[in-house]
């Protein structure tokens, strides 16, 4: 079976899927614009540098190495950029799977927008989403005839080996957070949150992980508040470097204004953090006890949340409540192989109805 993936070459998250099917013996081809240095596949050259429609201009491309490439199925990431591109080329069979924000943030805001989702949702033969949630929003935009919600999901050796932790009294206590420094992840909150805990003499430190455009002025803000002696930005961080940040730590924070299923999150919960989270639909489906939640930009509330996770007997009460969710629809492996039978039933599907004569 030979599979295509159109999307963002640098985002970890194509380049999950990828590496899945391909350990799945599948023929893999991944064809972006949107690369570094490393990247081995098809690099693809929009003739507008900026904005959302030059993906539009990639179809020629497109067609060409379907031509060449002949896969039986054509896998989509992100519904605005590559899934338009596909949907223009209108090949078949097609998937086109969602990742949250491309629907939630920029799918359904405004006329237009609105349209360029609908196009797009008319013209795919499966749509893949993470959460459930995500079925009822694209659902507003367009009745989808068949779907399949898988997570992107944690490996399974970072599950078992977080089973193996044992969990200790934390003093400092540890926070962490990993998410992107964008607006959407809304850091600025937790820095705020920090500020209150210091205030009231709560021992912590805070480690925020990764990087993004808004990187110095989060700097900033650590100074303007006072927290240089607490709160620790590492920059972007490898795979192996995230797995021990999560595993030096004992509480995770997100503070995203918008979500669907967090893989950071399911990442934290494989190595049994505590989570406190914004309570946003996405994460609602993770977690159940509204101990792990705060409203979105609510620094006091955060604060608060996150001194219920001090005790080690509140760490590991939280595991015992989560770790059955995340075992059941968390596990890469467990939905790559979801994503792999749901593909093929697909190609199936599709050869058959196409081989049927039409009166």
């Amino acid at each position: 079976m030979r599979i295509l993936f159109l999307g963002e070459a640098i985002a970890p998250h194509l380049m999950r899927w990828h590496n899945s099917f391909e350990k799945m013996g599948w023929e893999v081809l991944t064809a972006s614009c949107d690369f570094n240095d490393s990247f081995t596949g098809i690099r693809l050259v929009p003739r507008w540098k900026r904005g959302p429609l030059r993906y539009l201009t990639l179809a020629d491309q497109i067609e060409q190495i379907i031509a060449e490439f002949q896969p039986n199925i054509i896998n989509a990431h992100f519904l605005p950029t590559y899934g338009l591109a596909a949907a223009a080329v209108n090949a078949h069979p097609l998937v086109v799977t969602l990742w949250g924000s491309d629907l939630l943030l920029t799918g359904a805001n405004g006329y237009l927008r609105r349209k360029r989702s609908e196009y797009v949702l008319k013209r795919a033969d499966l749509v893949v989403m993470d959460s459930q949630m995500m079925v009822a929003e694209t659902k507003k935009i367009h009745r989808i005839p068949r779907h399949l919600v898988v997570s992107f999901g944690v490996r399974k050796s970072w599950y078992e080996s977080g089973l193996a932790r044992e969990l200790t009294e934390a003093k400092p206590l540890r926070i962490l957070s990993t998410r992107r420094h964008e607006p959407l992840y809304d850091i600025s909150t937790l820095l705020r949150a920090a500020q209150v805990l210091k205030q009231e003499g709560f021992n912590f430190t805070l480690t925020i992980g990764g990087g993004g455009s808004l990187e110095q002025k989060l700097r900033q803000e650590c100074r303007d508040l006072g927290l240089d002696d607490r709160v620790s930005l590492t920059g972007y961080q490898s795979d192996e470097q995230l797995f021990n940040l999560y595993r030096s730590h004992d509480v995770y924070v997100s503070t995203a204004r918008s979500d669907s299923a967090s893989v950071s999150l399911l990442e934290a919960m494989s190595q049994k953090l505590y989570p406190v989270v914004t309570d946003i639909p996405g994460n609602c489906e993770w977690l159940a006890d509204e101990r792990h939640f705060f409203a979105v930009g609510d620094a006091p509330s955060l604060a608060a949340k996150i001194k219920l996770g001090e005790s080690l007997s509140a760490r590991v009460e939280a595991h015992a409540r989560y770790v059955h969710t995340l075992e059941a629809k968390g596990i890469r492996e467990q939905q790559m192989k979801l994503a792999d039978y749901t593909f093929k039933r697909l190609i199936d599907d599709y050869a058959v109805e196409h081989a049927r004569p039409h009166r």
